[in-house]
């Protein structure tokens, strides 16, 4: 996880940075915004900028949040959520409400549940990840129940980029230059033409099945 040092601006209005009383909890879950994750220096709340990107005014508005109503950082994490720290308790229901006034937050706080999707970085408008990554965004409520912590990636430009970053599940080119749906670790995936036809098949291809029951004995779902 990198730390922002251009957001990690001094805190002049704003609750102090350090220990606040708060008891640190177990990482056995993903925090969000709505239900933010006591850590050492107060609340941790997770922000999941839709296709990892922010206008400039969201941008400026997390800071403003940041400064205002935490400890003046901003975490950047793994799969490209952003994490505000510092936040007390008192702060959090202002700090919801910013969120949602910027776009960067569904009111049904259910949608936090829903399996985070990793996007290639280089994407264009109308290109096939920008149409994947929102097509899914748009349809994981249809999805089977999945574990906490199972993550998307939807790489899908004309070479993958996205090998490296943790996900369960990918969306990329196969070799003839098809899409394909892939468990991490899968030697091969299975094609796909429309991603709906794949969120609508039951049961799920074996190997993705296996992954998903793997994460769901790990994290004792």
């Amino acid at each position: 996880m990198t730390r922002l040092a251009l957001l990690a601006l001094p805190n002049a209005a704003g609750p102090p940075a350090g220990p606040l009383g708060l008891r640190p909890t177990a990482k056995g879950w993903c925090p969000g915004a709505h239900r933010a994750m006591a850590s050492g220096d107060g609340l941790l709340v997770r922000v999941r900028p839709r296709l990892a990107r922010l206008t400039v005014a969201q941008a400026m508005g997390l800071c403003e949040a940041a400064q205002g109503l935490g400890s003046g950082l901003i975490d950047l994490t793994n799969r490209a959520n952003l994490q505000l720290r510092g936040v007390t308790p008192r702060h959090h229901d202002a700090v919801i409400e910013a969120l949602c006034g910027l776009g960067l937050l569904d009111a049904d706080a259910a949608r936090e549940a829903w399996p985070a999707i990793l996007v290639a970085p280089c994407w264009q408008a109308g290109d096939d990840t920008e149409r994947i990554a929102s097509e899914l965004a748009a349809r994981l409520g249809e999805l089977p129940a999945l574990p906490p912590k199972f993550g998307f990636a939807v790489d899908a430009g004309p070479a993958p980029v996205l090998a490296e970053a943790s996900a369960d599940v990918r969306i990329e080119r196969g070799r003839s230059g098809g899409l394909i749906v892939r468990a991490d670790g899968a030697a091969a995936g299975h094609p796909v033409t429309r991603l709906v036809q794949w969120i609508r098949r039951s049961p799920w291809p074996p190997g993705l099945r296996r992954r998903r029951d793997r994460l769901n004995l790990h994290q004792g779902a």
